[in-house]
This record gives C-alpha cells, structure tokens and sequence, in this order.
C-alpha cells in the first residue's frame, strides 16, 4: 500500500458492484472479442467498473494472445478509487492476482491526469484517465472497440457521442448496454449503426465509413533514428519493443557523449500555480521516467538510479511564498511533493536552509550512459547501432529519406527518420525554421568525501546530486564563453552558496562542457517535422499544416532530459504506430514541432483580417 493512502475496506456493496460489472464484461465484451477478426488492439471502456472491465478483458487477452501483440486499453476512472481494494478481489478470483498485484506495483501515486501504466512486460498498456465524460475531448484514438455500460446513471450527451466518433474508425465496433431512446438516438445521429431496439441485455453497433480516414495507413516497421543520447536510445527501444528494426547512427565514438553525457542528473517535475503545460507534461514524464527504469532494472538490465528524495530550495522570500500557496491550492499532489518549512527540513532531512522548500520524495537520479545502455541491450537484436558516424546531408527522393557523408557516400536510407540530435537537427534541416536554440552548460563532478553526507538530491540557484561510485555532480552554471576556464570555480561558488558552506576539494574536480539543447517556450518538438513552404494562409488548426513525409523530431529536452525522454519517445512510437497517446491531446499539440508556424500564420496580418471581419453595418 502506497504511504499516507487512505484504508478503505471493501465491504459487501462494493464487491456486490465487482461482481456484476465482472458478469456484464464476460457477457457482452469477451463473448464478442472472441469471435472478433483481427482482434482489437485498442479498448476504451467508459466506466472503470471498479476494475472488473480491465481485469476481465486483460485475463482475456492473456489467455488468447499472440506473441507478438499489444493491447491498448483506455478507461475513465474516478479520483476517489482506491487500488488496494483490489487486494480482496484477488482472493476471491485468483485467476486476477497477478495482474491486480502488478497493478497496485505500479499505481499512480496522484489521482490527476492521464496514467499509462505497463504490464505483462509492456504487452498491455493500461491508460487510466482521472475524472469524467468531460475528458473525453482529451482522449486520442484510434480505437478498436469501445465499450458503453449505458444502464448506468451516468449521462451520456450528444457531444460525448460525437467524441466517441471521433475515435472510432471504419472498423471500430461498440459494445453498449441497455436501450435508453435518447442514448441510442444520440449515437446513431454521430455516424453508428445499432441494431433495432430488443430485449437483450447487450448490442453491438458499427461505425458508417468516412470518406476520408483521420488516421493515417500503416507504414514500414523501420527507421533511422540520428543521435544517441537519451532522446535517440529511448526512441530506438520504444519502436524495438513494437517490432520495428532500428538503425541507431551518432557521429560520436560512444553514445550519451553530448548532453545526455552527465554523470548523474536529475528527474523530479515541475509546479506551477495554473497547471501549466510544462508542469503536466513534467509530472507524466516524471512518472513514465520512474516506471521504465524500475522495469529495466526488473529485467536484469544495470540501470545506475535511485529514488533518494529531491530537495528544492526557495530561491528568495517571493519564491518561498509562491511555493508555499501552490502546495496549498494543489493538494491532490501531496504524494508527489510537500512544502517544509526551515524547522521542518531540519527535522526531516537534516539540513539547515533559511526558506524552505519543496520535498519530492520521490525524486530521482541517474546516470544517463547506462539509461542508454539499457535501452539498446533490452532489444539488441532490432536496433544496429552505427559510431563515429557525420552525417552532413539528407535528402528525399523516392518517397525514402538518404543520408551522406562529407563525400557524398550514402550512409543509410529509409522511409521513415527521426532526428534526436539536439540543435544540430537545424542544419539538416534549415527550411523547417525550429526555434533551437543551445546554451552551454558545466557541471563538475566532485568526490564525495569533500562534501556533507546527504542521500537525496538538491536544488536552488545550482543543484548537487548524490554519489555514484563515490562523485557527486554540482552545476550546471552558465558559461561564460569569452572565459570558459572561470567555469569551475563557478558551480563550487555556487555550491558553497546552495550547502551554506565552503567547499574544499582533496581530489581533483572533473568540470565538463557541453551545450544543452533548447526550445523557445522550454517546451520539446515531438512529432512529424512541418513542411513550411507548402502552408497555406487558411491554416487555422495544427492537423492542417502539412508535413514532411517520414521526418519526425525529438528534440529540444533541455535540462528535463531525464523527466521528459521516456513519456516523448513513448508518444511519438504511438503517433508512428497509429497508438491512443499516453498524454492529452492539448499535450501532444504543445509539444508539436509545428506549433511554432501555426502561431506565426495566427500573427500575420492576412490571418488576422481573415478572423476580424467588421460586421455589415445595420441601420
């Protein structure tokens, strides 16, 4: 059981409930998934059920699988549901404890937001989606089968059937209950075909062919993928794990040689008093970065990280009281992260600091080599990794993207390519104009002995990780580049400033350059790369800009590398795999790499005449 999570016992009402959403599920859904050709990939299920939908189906799935496939299932859920009630359910349907035990491993420690939680060795991917009908608009598709309990009380209104159209396909089936009149009449007028009103307990509905699929055709399950830090190797074990093969190319003689060449950094997620984009998209990274790496480590693969706690501190007065009121007007994330006062740190954590500050008690560190590592020995059979390696030109011709040297001697082609080479992506690409920018960066690393003993990570004006292998890394100030060898004696002022101490070194420090890679609105570029010079003006919405056929961006990470890599990589396989994301769509669209040319078409003045139009003057 998670600490501080509410007991909750499960009496005879709620297990009552189990059973009958568990009869339902074998009724309706396992009857007509086994009969279904080819069987779903992807479910959504309306109502949670408390459980009984997924672990039924899942079990299901299990027992009738290929090898070789993956299963999608998406499921709204109440914030108020507890996992360890499950725990009286596996006694009672032992058939269920193995996937209830994985379940409760991997819970969400915050009940906000959308969750992709991995199970049965990442063949199934459960999406649970925190909160109600409302969320629907959030939810991508393309769905399979979607799955309606409609004898519910729950209201099901004409704008949630036009959103379960929307992620349905041509050949998406509905499985509902009941026959309510104004539940039927409001699928029917979105585009589904449901069998005459009858006296059985369950019905299957069809969707009416569009004339033109949102969602694009499959394509070849293989890619080239340039750069080999954390953005590139992730990317590569994402696709790995779905079958692709993989050419992994760097121009470096080791990989995680550039940004992602730390010893150790960190990962813990951002706050913001509005809930802004980079703080959501920093809590579900947070959370996908802890999942997979506690995953790899499961499988025997050396992953250096721990889950010691990360301390940030308040800068100033101004930035203790912000802090402060946003602990107090997000209390949902009280598992996530605490406010402690100076009395408080002292007490807890055994550091003195005049402000205060956040406690993520989770918080983590890493060594991103390993990370790397890790990611190509997990499917080393499926990904080539190709060293030393420039790449100084690629072109596109014959629907295929070919990549040369220096000499012009082709390196590789193939229809699909993935740039994850930070800002160098801008000079293989200058026409697409992404806002990259690269600040350059150092961090030092010191032998611990020469510090004060602390298990946990911390942070303020520079931050101090904790020790692997005996070194600690302190940074990463900003380098002067007229005085680069000022650098080091830069973050060990800053780090006497952050522990209220002099440091004084017995050992050699190690303090390394590099550039870290930035977007203009500190956000990353994920997805398919705009193809700027056929945009029209008429161009009001992100899915209207056309693209570049195969090209597809991660980029841009910053200095939340290890926070953000899995979640983005995850996300783009799904976009290339025709996948429901793990994240919101308003997510997925501020990350696009074709964001940045929708704003400026919305800036120019023919758009701008376009949405002011004087009305016609009435007299």
């Amino acid at each position: 059981m998670h600490e501080g999570a509410p007991l909750i016992q499960t009496n005879s009402e709620w297990q009552s409930i189990f059973r009958t959403s568990l009869y339902q599920a074998q009724a309706a859904l396992l009857r007509n998934l086994a009969i279904q050709t080819p069987s779903p990939r992807s479910i959504f299920s309306l109502d949670w059920a408390q459980g009984a939908v997924f672990l039924a189906t899942c079990q299901h799935w299990i027992n009738t699988r290929q090898t070789t496939e993956r299963l999608h299932f998406l499921s709204l859920i109440p914030s108020e549901f507890q996992v360890d009630q499950l725990q009286a359910i596996a006694q009672q349907h032992p058939e269920f404890s193995a996937l209830i035990d994985q379940l409760q491993a991997i819970w969400p420690r915050w009940q906000t937001g959308f969750h992709r939680l991995h199970l049965a060795l990442g063949q199934i991917s459960l999406t649970l989606v925190f909160g109600d009908h409302t969320q629907l608009s959030e939810i991508s598709g393309p769905i399979d089968l979607i799955y309606l309990n409609l004898a519910s009380p729950t209201s099901l209104t004409l704008m949630h059937c036009k959103q379960l159209r929307r992620l349905a396909t041509a050949h998406s089936v509905v499985i509902g209950q009941g026959n309510h009149p104004l539940h039927r009449q409001h699928l029917a007028q979105v585009g589904f075909i449901l069998p005459p009103p009858s006296t059985d307990d369950f019905w299957v509905a069809t969707t009416r062919q569009h004339r033109q699929s949102s969602h694009a055709a499959p394509i070849e399950p293989e890619a080239i993928i340039i750069g080999a830090g954390l953005a590139g190797c992730a990317m590569a074990n994402q696709l790995a794990a779905r079958g692709w093969k993989i050419k992994l190319i760097d121009a470096q003689a080791d990989i995680a040689s550039q940004a992602s060449g730390n010893h150790i950094g960190l990962c813990h997620p951002t706050l913001s008093r509005d809930d802004n984009f980079q703080a959501r998209l920093s809590r579900a990274g947070f959370a996908a970065t802890q999942q997979k790496l506690m995953q790899l480590s499961q499988q025997g693969l050396r992953i250096d990280f721990g889950v010691d706690g990360h301390l940030q501190l308040a800068k100033d007065q101004a930035a203790a009281t912000l802090m402060q009121l946003i602990s107090t007007e997000q209390p949902q994330l009280h598992q996530m992260v605490r406010w402690l006062d100076r009395q408080q740190c002292q007490t807890q954590l055994a550091i003195d600091c005049e402000l205060g500050g956040w406690w993520f008690p989770e918080g983590m560190w890493a060594n991103p080599y390993s990370i790397c590592n890790g990611y190509i020995n997990q499917y080393h059979d499926l990904i080539d990794l190709q060293l030393n390696t420039h790449v100084n030109l690629i072109r596109l011709f014959d629907q295929c993207w070919h990549l040369y040297d220096a000499e012009q001697q082709l390196i590789a082609s193939s229809k699909t390519l993935i740039l994850a080479n930070a800002t160098d992506a801008t000079r293989l690409i200058p026409d697409a104009q992404l806002p990259l920018s690269a600040s350059l960066r150092s961090v030092s690393t010191l032998w611990s002995g020469d510090l004060p003993a602390s298990t946990f990570s911390l942070s303020g004006q520079s931050y101090l990780t904790p020790a692997l292998a005996g070194w600690r890394c302190a940074g990463a100030s900003l380098v002067d580049v007229q005085h680069p060898q000022q650098a080091e004696q830069q973050n060990l002022d800053d780090l006497s400033q952050l522990i209220g101490a002099a440091v004084v070194t017995s050992k050699p420090v190690e303090t390394r350059l590099c550039f870290r890679p930035n977007s203009s609105d500190r956000l990353p570029l994920t997805g398919q790369i705009p193809q700027r010079s056929h945009i029209p003006h008429s161009v009001d919405q992100l899915f209207q800009i056309p693209r570049q056929p195969g090209l597809y961006g991660l980029l841009g990470l910053g200095a939340r590398g290890i926070t953000w890599h899995v979640l983005i990589a995850e996300m783009l396989a799904c976009q290339l795999n025709q996948e429901p994301f793990a994240i919101e769509r308003c997510l997925v669209a501020a990350i696009d790499p074709a964001r940045f040319a929708l704003r400026e078409l919305r800036k120019s003045p023919n758009h701008a005449q376009k949405q002011c139009r004087k009305p016609a003057n009435r007299a």
